[in-house]
């Protein structure tokens, strides 16, 4: 989980400053994080089944999660400056 939560965070904070749009940064960063996570667990192996599925369900919603929280950090500092 912790992971999942640092590589979510740095592809958040790269895709937010990279992307202007909001959705376009969020759906980037959430597909970079999953993959990144995916790749750094090495389930690369594991069958396709219902706890790897929701496995996977899981890491993309807390990308997603923090992803936002990233980008509702940059709006709030965008109009501050």
């Amino acid at each position: 989980m912790e992971l999942v939560i640092i590589v979510s965070t740095i592809t958040s904070f790269f895709s937010h400053y990279m992307i202007e749009k909001s959705v376009a940064a969020n759906a980037v960063s959430v597909v970079l994080a999953t993959l990144i996570t995916w790749m750094l667990i090495g389930d690369l192996a594991a069958d396709f089944d219902a706890t790897f599925l929701r496995n996977i369900f899981i890491t993309a919603v807390m990308a997603l999660v923090v992803s936002m929280i990233v980008g509702l950090v940059f709006a709030h500092h965008k109009r501050c400056s």
